[in-house]
């Protein structure tokens, strides 16, 4: 059975798929504690938040779901030598991490130095799940195919599309995505999601992750429709 058969029969399904998100640049300590516990309850898959606070979710976590950080964030456009020694700090208490693609090495069309990037920051987190964001909004079609294309050859586990900050993501874009990678690529849908059939809606696209700061809402409105 496809993820969208198992969400149109079980929507509850979704919180297996739901990274929940503060990746504001100003939270609270309670407010983290808040996303963590919510996590914990809900059995999301992932709480989603600043390096700053990697310690914390995964003190709060434990074994319930997974803890993410963000690497380059939010426009990718720090150097290698950095990305790989932001993620190496965080290998200690995270089990993913969500890393800008460098937008600058991409809008200048230096594709070697995206893949390379990518690998770079590959080979420092080892069996960590990596997820490459590309910022698929700000980009057409054809380049969100290409930017996928380039992450998949860094060797990333996921494309991501978005950081969530420059308007919300579409789901022709995770089309997009998911023709410029393989079948078993992961994508992970995020900016702007925040309802069941929202989510859905991606999840038929082709995104096998959902990010949102609203999985609650994602949640209860696909409980109270099933």
């Amino acid at each position: 059975m496809s993820l969208v058969d198992t969400l149109r029969e079980h929507p509850a399904e979704i919180a297996s798929i739901i990274e929940h998100t503060n990746v504001d640049p100003d939270p609270t300590e309670t407010a983290v504690r808040d996303l963590c516990e919510t996590v914990v309850e809900y059995e999301f898959c992932s709480a989603v938040v600043v390096p700053y606070y990697a310690e914390l979710a995964h003190d709060i976590v434990g074994d319930s779901a997974n803890v993410a950080a963000v690497v380059g964030f939010p426009y990718g456009i720090q150097n290698t030598a950095a990305k790989q020694t932001e993620a190496r700090a965080l290998l200690e208490y995270v089990d993913e991490v969500d890393m800008v693609m460098n937008r600058t090495a991409f809008a200048g069309g230096d594709e070697e130095f995206v893949v390379e990037d990518i690998a770079a920051v590959r080979e420092t987190v080892g069996d960590t799940t990596l997820k490459v964001i590309i910022e698929s909004p700000a980009l057409s079609a054809a380049e969100i195919e290409r930017a996928a294309g380039l992450v998949e050859a860094g060797g990333a586990d996921f494309v991501k599309t978005a950081v969530g900050y420059d308007g919300p993501t579409d789901p022709a874009e995770v089309e997009a995505i998911r023709r410029g990678v393989g079948p078993e690529m992961g994508v992970k849908a995020s900016g702007g999601i925040g309802s069941f059939e929202e989510a859905l809606a991606m999840v038929r696209a082709g995104a096998t992750r959902i990010g949102a700061s609203s999985g609650v809402d994602i949640y209860e409105s696909a409980t109270s429709s099933g």
